[in-house]
């Protein structure tokens, strides 16, 4: 919901068989956190990702505990809609975000198993030892129509985290790779990049990598970067969409990867007056475009 009150669908497909689902409102973040005037709101999403397949189907991070009851609801809903249960629950890493509904999913759905990484998970879940199961890069996951291919996370949050594939779509789950946030009172909430033509999102890649993942501040990119390109033009597992857990989906690279890559860059020592003056630049065209069409700003 944005600040006028307007509700967006906590659930949204992207392709076939693949199921964008937010649970909840957007996580707002205040402007002061980041140098910015406490009038700015900027939100990142907690999102989690179904693949649906013919016989089984899997989730991708389990959302933020905040959210359970819309995230509960909307797996009810795609259930019913006939999305198998879902038999098989990867957490990319051991965070809040991304598997701090674990414990829920495991009493809902009593017959899937959390597949990934799972160093620890039997501390926190001794009752579930039995339905965690060890999965490595490259393992694959046959969902019935799609493969579900674990890959190396190139930007990680811990050492645990790992990233995914879908091989019917294309898409690839990338975590916190790629984090950057929306304006909260654009109707940008519950949309894909591409749909907000506007958004300056190197700028909050810049900020939110460097700031979320500290590390970045002190680490040459390039390298990187370049495993990231020869992920994504891989030609048997092409990237056709990026499905971050904190940012909008990318569903064109050709279009948005460049911009990514770019605040990735400037990631290392990144300072926040440039976000600052670039969001008063685009608040202050937002102004002048609504006042010229007759528009209430939707940013006031």
């Amino acid at each position: 919901m944005d600040t006028n009150g307007r509700a967006f669908p906590p659930t949204r497909q992207l392709a076939d068989g693949l199921y964008w689902l937010r649970g909840g409102d957007c996580y707002i973040f205040q402007g002061e956190m980041f140098g910015l005037g406490d009038d700015v709101r900027l939100h990142q999403y907690h999102s989690m990702f179904v693949i649906q397949g013919e016989s089984e189907s899997l989730l991708v991070d389990t959302g933020s505990p905040k959210d359970w009851s819309g995230i509960s609801a909307g797996l009810d809903e795609l259930v019913a809609a006939g999305v198998p249960e879902p038999s098989y629950i990867f957490p990319t890493h051991a965070e809040v975000p991304h598997s701090g509904n674990l414990g829920r999913l495991l009493q809902k759905f009593p017959a899937a198993i959390v597949c990934g990484d799972i160093r620890d998970y039997h501390l926190l879940f001794p009752e579930s030892e039995g339905r965690c199961r060890a999965y490595s890069v490259g393992d694959c996951i046959d969902l019935g129509g799609t493969q579900f291919v674990v890959r190396e996370a190139v930007i990680r949050d811990l050492p645990t985290s790992l990233w995914g594939y879908d091989t019917r779509s294309g898409a690839l789950f990338v975590a916190d790779g790629f984090n950057f946030t929306h304006y909260h009172g654009a109707e940008e909430c519950g949309k894909v990049a591409e749909e907000i033509p506007n958004l300056p999102i190197s700028d909050f890649v810049a900020v939110v990598t460097g700031l979320g993942l500290y590390w970045t501040q002190f680490t040459d990119m390039e390298p990187l970067i370049v495993q990231i390109d020869k992920m994504v033009g891989s030609e048997e597992y092409p990237v056709k969409m990026i499905a971050p857990a904190h940012s909008c989906p990318v569903v064109d690279p050709e279009v948005t990867l460049p911009k990514l890559k770019a605040g990735l860059r400037r990631a290392r020592g990144i300072t926040r007056a440039g976000l600052s003056r670039q969001l008063a630049e685009r608040r202050l065209g937002e102004s002048i475009g609504d006042a010229a069409s007759g528009v209430p700003s939707q940013g006031a």
